[in-house]
């Protein structure tokens, strides 16, 4: 059975005070997705290759979506192989905002739903 620490802080939208742990594996792998996206390289002791760095990637203004998406995917793969029976897939697609501005949205599909979305 999976028990891990419920660790979302109150900041979240839907934190919930009253969990102490997760117990279900869906729940578990979005946790880990999270805080693999937002995780700068080198910010977890042990592991220096942990994190997306997607501030870094994003704001490059040189990388294309496709390079971001393919190093997203690739920390995925690295670092949520017990998730296998789970089909897991960013998405990365760049918008023009005005004439001066861009965006960039990073979507994350378990099972062909999305269940994370970063606008930039």
């Amino acid at each position: 059975m999976l028990s891990d620490f419920y660790t979302r802080d109150d900041s979240y939208k839907s934190y919930n005070n009253d969990i102490l742990e997760i117990n279900d594996e869906m729940s578990d792998l979005i946790i880990k997705l999270e805080q693999l996206l937002f995780t700068k390289k080198g910010e977890v002791l042990g592991s220096p290759d942990f994190g997306c760095n997607l501030d870094d990637l994003v704001f490059s203004q040189v990388l294309s979506a496709s390079y971001i998406e393919n190093n997203i995917n690739e920390q995925i793969h690295k670092y949520c192989t017990s998730y296998a029976k789970f089909n897991v897939k960013a998405k990365v697609s760049f918008f023009q905002v005005d004439e001066f501005r861009n965006g960039c949205l990073i979507d994350v599909y378990v099972n062909d739903e999305r269940v994370i979305g970063a606008l930039y």
